[in-house]
Protein backbone atom coordinates (compact mmCIF):
# COMPACT_ATOMS: atom_id res chain seq x y z
CA UNK A 1 0.00 0.00 0.00
CA UNK A 2 1.16 3.52 -0.78
CA UNK A 3 2.04 5.63 2.22
CA UNK A 4 -0.70 7.95 3.18
CA UNK A 5 -0.55 10.76 5.89
CA UNK A 6 -4.03 10.66 7.06
CA UNK A 7 -3.93 13.38 8.91
CA UNK A 8 -3.51 15.65 5.80
CA UNK A 9 -6.16 14.25 3.54
CA UNK A 10 -8.84 16.49 3.86
CA UNK A 11 -6.31 18.98 3.38
CA UNK A 12 -4.47 17.69 0.08
CA UNK A 13 -8.12 17.23 -1.86
CA UNK A 14 -9.00 20.92 -0.66
CA UNK A 15 -6.25 22.31 -2.19
CA UNK A 16 -7.45 20.02 -5.36
CA UNK A 17 -10.69 21.69 -5.30
CA UNK A 18 -9.74 24.82 -5.08
CA UNK A 19 -7.56 24.99 -8.00
CA UNK A 20 -9.82 22.69 -10.12
CA UNK A 21 -13.02 24.69 -9.58
CA UNK A 22 -10.89 28.09 -10.15
CA UNK A 23 -9.69 26.77 -13.35
CA UNK A 24 -12.89 25.35 -14.51
CA UNK A 25 -15.64 26.93 -16.21
CA UNK A 26 -18.44 26.41 -14.56
CA UNK A 27 -20.37 25.99 -17.96
CA UNK A 28 -18.61 22.73 -18.38
CA UNK A 29 -19.00 21.32 -14.96
CA UNK A 30 -18.43 17.50 -16.78
CA UNK A 31 -14.89 18.23 -17.10
CA UNK A 32 -14.27 18.87 -13.60
CA UNK A 33 -11.55 16.63 -11.97
CA UNK A 34 -13.07 16.73 -8.18
CA UNK A 35 -15.98 17.09 -6.95
CA UNK A 36 -16.87 17.64 -3.28
CA UNK A 37 -20.11 16.87 -1.55
CA UNK A 38 -21.00 17.58 1.76
CA UNK A 39 -23.43 14.69 3.24
CA UNK A 40 -25.41 13.50 6.73
CA UNK A 41 -22.12 11.14 7.81
CA UNK A 42 -19.57 13.36 6.46
CA UNK A 43 -17.75 15.18 3.13
CA UNK A 44 -16.79 12.96 -0.10
CA UNK A 45 -14.45 13.79 -2.46
CA UNK A 46 -15.25 12.20 -5.91
CA UNK A 47 -12.34 12.24 -8.62
CA UNK A 48 -13.13 11.22 -11.94
CA UNK A 49 -10.19 11.76 -14.73
CA UNK A 50 -12.25 11.53 -17.21
CA UNK A 51 -10.38 8.08 -18.70
CA UNK A 52 -12.77 5.60 -16.93
CA UNK A 53 -10.72 6.19 -13.46
CA UNK A 54 -12.19 6.90 -10.37
CA UNK A 55 -10.81 7.25 -6.33
CA UNK A 56 -13.95 8.27 -4.00
CA UNK A 57 -12.82 9.35 -0.56
CA UNK A 58 -15.36 9.39 2.11
CA UNK A 59 -14.58 11.26 5.11
CA UNK A 60 -16.73 10.59 8.41
CA UNK A 61 -15.70 11.55 11.66
CA UNK A 62 -14.68 7.91 12.71
CA UNK A 63 -12.83 7.19 9.71
CA UNK A 64 -11.79 7.45 6.10
CA UNK A 65 -12.58 5.41 2.94
CA UNK A 66 -11.03 5.00 -0.13
CA UNK A 67 -12.13 3.59 -3.09
CA UNK A 68 -11.14 2.94 -6.18
CA UNK A 69 -11.33 1.88 -9.77
CA UNK A 70 -8.77 1.62 -12.47
CA UNK A 71 -10.74 0.41 -15.56
CA UNK A 72 -7.53 -1.40 -17.01
CA UNK A 73 -7.07 -3.23 -13.86
CA UNK A 74 -7.40 -6.89 -13.83
CA UNK A 75 -9.79 -6.75 -10.69
CA UNK A 76 -12.01 -4.72 -13.04
CA UNK A 77 -15.43 -6.69 -12.81
CA UNK A 78 -16.95 -5.12 -15.92
CA UNK A 79 -13.67 -6.48 -18.13
CA UNK A 80 -13.44 -9.98 -16.85
CA UNK A 81 -14.26 -12.91 -18.79
CA UNK A 82 -16.41 -14.13 -16.15
CA UNK A 83 -17.94 -12.01 -12.94
CA UNK A 84 -16.88 -12.88 -10.09
CA UNK A 85 -18.61 -11.28 -7.05
CA UNK A 86 -16.34 -12.35 -4.46
CA UNK A 87 -13.56 -10.22 -5.84
CA UNK A 88 -15.89 -7.51 -4.97
CA UNK A 89 -17.23 -8.34 -1.87
CA UNK A 90 -13.70 -9.27 -0.82
CA UNK A 91 -12.35 -5.77 -1.35
CA UNK A 92 -15.37 -5.08 1.64
CA UNK A 93 -14.47 -7.39 3.83
CA UNK A 94 -14.27 -6.47 7.48
CA UNK A 95 -16.02 -3.02 7.01
CA UNK A 96 -18.78 -2.19 9.27
CA UNK A 97 -22.32 -2.81 7.62
CA UNK A 98 -23.17 0.58 8.63
CA UNK A 99 -20.42 1.84 6.13
CA UNK A 100 -20.81 -0.10 3.55
CA UNK A 101 -24.65 1.12 2.98
CA UNK A 102 -22.39 4.45 2.03
CA UNK A 103 -22.41 2.58 -1.11
CA UNK A 104 -24.70 1.87 -3.81
CA UNK A 105 -24.43 -1.28 -4.85
CA UNK A 106 -23.14 0.02 -7.97
CA UNK A 107 -20.66 1.96 -6.82
CA UNK A 108 -19.42 -1.10 -5.04
CA UNK A 109 -19.41 -2.71 -8.59
CA UNK A 110 -16.89 -0.16 -9.79
CA UNK A 111 -13.97 -1.18 -7.43
CA UNK A 112 -10.53 -2.50 -8.19
CA UNK A 113 -9.42 -1.70 -4.46
CA UNK A 114 -10.45 -0.20 -1.34
CA UNK A 115 -9.12 1.22 2.00
CA UNK A 116 -10.28 2.06 5.28
CA UNK A 117 -8.84 3.93 7.93
CA UNK A 118 -10.14 3.83 11.54
CA UNK A 119 -7.36 4.27 13.34
CA UNK A 120 -5.62 1.55 10.82
CA UNK A 121 -5.07 1.30 7.85
CA UNK A 122 -7.26 -1.68 6.54
CA UNK A 123 -7.31 -3.46 2.58
CA UNK A 124 -8.15 -6.70 0.94
CA UNK A 125 -5.68 -7.48 -1.31
CA UNK A 126 -5.25 -9.73 -4.10
CA UNK A 127 -2.21 -11.58 -5.26
CA UNK A 128 -1.08 -9.64 -7.99
CA UNK A 129 -2.94 -6.52 -6.96
CA UNK A 130 -2.81 -4.27 -9.55
CA UNK A 131 -5.91 -2.16 -8.33
CA UNK A 132 -4.94 0.92 -9.64
CA UNK A 133 -3.58 2.28 -6.57
CA UNK A 134 -1.85 4.48 -8.87
CA UNK A 135 -5.07 6.68 -7.63
CA UNK A 136 -3.95 7.51 -4.67
CA UNK A 137 -1.08 9.75 -6.02
CA UNK A 138 -4.73 11.88 -5.92
CA UNK A 139 -3.48 12.22 -2.28
CA UNK A 140 -0.30 14.32 -3.70
CA UNK A 141 2.27 13.07 -0.62
CA UNK A 142 4.83 15.93 -1.71
CA UNK A 143 4.94 19.29 -2.30
CA UNK A 144 6.81 18.43 -4.91
CA UNK A 145 4.37 16.13 -6.74
CA UNK A 146 1.32 18.84 -6.06
CA UNK A 147 3.05 21.45 -8.12
CA UNK A 148 3.97 19.04 -10.99
CA UNK A 149 0.77 17.91 -11.64
CA UNK A 150 -0.86 21.04 -11.35
CA UNK A 151 1.32 22.98 -13.62
CA UNK A 152 1.30 20.12 -16.17
CA UNK A 153 -2.18 19.30 -15.69
CA UNK A 154 -3.85 22.24 -16.16
CA UNK A 155 -0.96 23.65 -17.82
CA UNK A 156 -0.62 26.49 -16.41
CA UNK A 157 2.24 28.49 -14.56
CA UNK A 158 2.21 29.61 -10.94
CA UNK A 159 3.26 31.71 -7.70
CA UNK A 160 5.17 28.34 -6.25
CA UNK A 161 5.09 30.11 -2.52
CA UNK A 162 1.40 30.58 -3.01
CA UNK A 163 1.06 27.26 -4.31
CA UNK A 164 2.50 25.61 -1.41
CA UNK A 165 0.40 27.50 1.00
CA UNK A 166 -2.41 26.55 -1.25
CA UNK A 167 -0.99 22.61 -0.82
CA UNK A 168 -0.41 23.18 3.50
CA UNK A 169 -3.54 25.19 4.18
CA UNK A 170 -6.41 23.48 1.81
CA UNK A 171 -7.48 27.51 0.90
CA UNK A 172 -6.73 30.59 -0.13
CA UNK A 173 -8.12 33.78 -0.40
CA UNK A 174 -9.87 35.37 -3.31
CA UNK A 175 -6.66 37.79 -3.35
CA UNK A 176 -4.47 35.13 -3.06
CA UNK A 177 -6.29 32.56 -5.36
CA UNK A 178 -6.45 35.52 -8.18
CA UNK A 179 -2.39 35.97 -8.07
CA UNK A 180 -1.75 32.20 -7.78
CA UNK A 181 -1.86 32.04 -11.28
CA UNK A 182 1.06 33.93 -13.40
CA UNK A 183 -0.11 35.75 -16.56
CA UNK A 184 2.80 34.53 -19.69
Amino acid sequence: MRKIDWDKIKTRLDALLVIDEYLTDPSEDWLRLVIKTEEDYGLRYLIDNGSGDSLDVILTDKMILIKGFDHESSLNQFAADEWDQDVIDGFYEGLDEKDLLLYSEDQKDETTFFIWYDGHAHQYTYQDQDGGEWLLSYLFDSFERFHEFVTDYYEITVDKDLLEKLYMEGQLSDLELNQLIQKN
